[in-house]
């Protein structure tokens, strides 16, 4: 009986720990989570190509992307980009008269050539998103898009990681710019190459996320 009574307060324990770490977030961290969450919700097919479904419209969820069909609608995808990304980030080219491309940073970084559904060896994984850093109106959190499977003890993310900088207005939270590692944690390892890019020229607090050894 004793020994029940110990696993069940131990699970107690668990749970309220649990509890306390969701809990733990402030609001405006869970509105960036939230935010983050609806991004990649998005299969990249939509995201990333641009298909959508030829009845309505409607946006491909991730992972319910029908294999090699969809209508490519570069304006819906314009738009969905949009919501996410101020528009210093999100590239426009002309491919006909009137009819605009959208492109926006890579939220998977680690897919490459097998982001389309057609060629897609297995499903994606919900991100790992680590809890944000809030201060004032900006934000920067950090995604580990090919989830948490990778995780050990220490952490080996070798799968790439993006960093995401936020800052929010009228509009609500936006993406300002992108840190993409290709390879995490991203390490000296005497080659003098580094692992990562940004969006656009990061500013001096962004830079601050930038290796020691990448430094000049």
């Amino acid at each position: 009986m004793s020994y029940l009574k110990t696993v069940c307060g131990l699970l107690m324990l668990l749970m309220a720990g649990v509890s306390w770490s969701a809990d733990a977030l402030t609001p405006e961290q869970k509105e960036v989570k939230q935010f983050i969450e609806t991004m990649y919700s998005y299969d990249p097919d939509t995201f990333e190509l641009g298909r959508f479904y030829e009845n309505d419209g409607g946006a491909f969820l991730r992972n319910k992307a029908p294999n090699k069909r969809g209508k490519y609608q570069p304006p819906r995808q314009c738009a969905l980009l949009n919501e996410f990304f101020e528009p210093m980030l999100v590239r426009k080219r002309d491919i006909k008269p009137g009819l605009v491309e959208c492109t926006a940073p890579n939220r998977y970084p680690y897919l490459a050539e097998d982001i389309s559904s057609a060629i897609r060896v297995e499903d994606i994984p919900a991100p790992y998103i680590k809890p944000s850093v809030v201060s004032g109106n900006h934000a920067k959190v950090e995604v580990f898009p090919a989830g948490n499977k990778k995780i050990s003890n220490p952490p080996s993310f070798d799968l790439g990681r993006n960093l995401y900088f936020l800052t929010k207005s009228d509009s609500g939270w936006r993406i300002t710019n992108v840190m993409i590692h290709t390879k995490w944690p991203d390490l000296d390892d005497g080659t003098h190459h580094c692992y990562f890019s940004f969006a656009k020229a990061p500013n001096d607090e962004e830079a601050k996320e930038i290796p020691k050894h990448c430094r000049h």
